[in-house]
């Protein structure tokens, strides 16, 4: 006879449990910068308010102080073009008048914001019990007492127990602002008018035409007519006149001559030359300058 038990128990265990939410963290970081950006809008604001004000009050003391300005400055001129007398107009003006005051603005006010959250938890437990026993008896021979037997009893108990728990969190900001304050560029102290009494350079365009050499355009060519008058508008003779032109070249159409007849004029001619095997013949603006001493004249031509 023989009897044998076994009776497994107390197994249990749980699987990873993990939360790793950032929403708290975000939504804290949001909260914050919405805060940093309306209270940088009202100090923006305060701010320009009080230049505003300031820029009022620099206004109205510059409208209530009178200073001694230069209003015209008047040049003579001589018929050779030599600078006779200068006289300055002077008068008191409001120092607003020629100094604008200074008004100061936010051309731009920036901010960044960078946020990052990291959240990581772990738990993992497993807890494991298990028991086994067994007995038996047996016997041979002629009887329960005089024969030959045994009795034999095993038991077994194992148990196991494991605990991980791991907790990670971190949270990193970062804030950047950039801001410019710029004042007006405008101030400046103007130049009094000027008022010239003297001879006067005219510069008068004459007739364009074509070089042809053999059926080829060859070159073009451009007369200008210079005249030199007094204010009342007679002509200024034997005055000599530079000509100054700027990437063409010119000579005097009455030959070597370097002053002004007795209407006060002299006559120069252009010339433009189209050299290569296919030369440019496009039209090309130049500029033409006269002077006789201090009195000058420029003028554009196309040719």
């Amino acid at each position: 006879m023989a009897t044998q038990n076994i009776m497994p128990r107390g197994a249990h265990s749980t699987a990873l449990l993990a939360d790793a939410a950032v929403g708290d963290e975000i939504a804290t970081a949001g909260a914050g910068f919405g805060q940093l950006v309306e209270r940088t809008g009202m100090a923006v604001a305060a701010t320009q308010n009080l230049l505003n004000e300031t820029g009022a009050r620099t206004a109205t003391a510059l409208a209530q102080t009178l200073v001694d300005v230069v209003a015209v400055q008047e040049k003579v001129y001589r018929d050779d073009g030599t600078l006779d007398t200068s006289v300055a107009h002077t008068r008191q003006l409001p120092l607003i008048s020629f100094i604008d005051p200074v008004f100061y603005k936010w051309s731009s006010v920036r901010l960044q914001g960078r946020f990052w959250a990291n959240e990581f938890a772990s738990e993992t437990t497993s807890d494991t019990h298990s028991s086994s026993s067994s007995g038996g008896m047996a016997n041979a021979g002629f009887g329960i007492i005089l024969g030959a037997g045994y009795i034999s009893n095993k038991s077994r108990s194992d148990s196991r127990e494991s605990n991980i728990e791991t907790t990670m969190d971190r949270s990193m900001g970062q804030m950047r602002m950039n801001s410019l304050l710029e004042p007006r560029d405008d101030v400046s102290i103007p130049k009094p008018n000027q008022v010239i009494r003297g001879p006067r350079l005219t510069l008068v365009q004459g007739a364009l035409e074509d070089v042809i050499d053999g059926g080829t355009l060859t070159g073009r060519t451009l007369s200008i007519l210079v005249q030199f008058n007094r204010r009342n508008g007679n002509p200024i003779a034997g005055k000599a006149v530079s000509i100054e032109t700027d990437g063409v070249s010119w000579s005097y159409s009455d030959g070597p001559t370097a002053v002004t007849d007795a209407d006060g004029q002299v006559e120069i001619t252009l010339r433009r030359d189209f050299l290569g095997e296919e030369p440019d013949t496009s039209p090309q603006d130049f500029i033409v300058s006269a002077r006789v001493g201090l009195v000058s004249n420029s003028t554009g031509v196309t040719m």
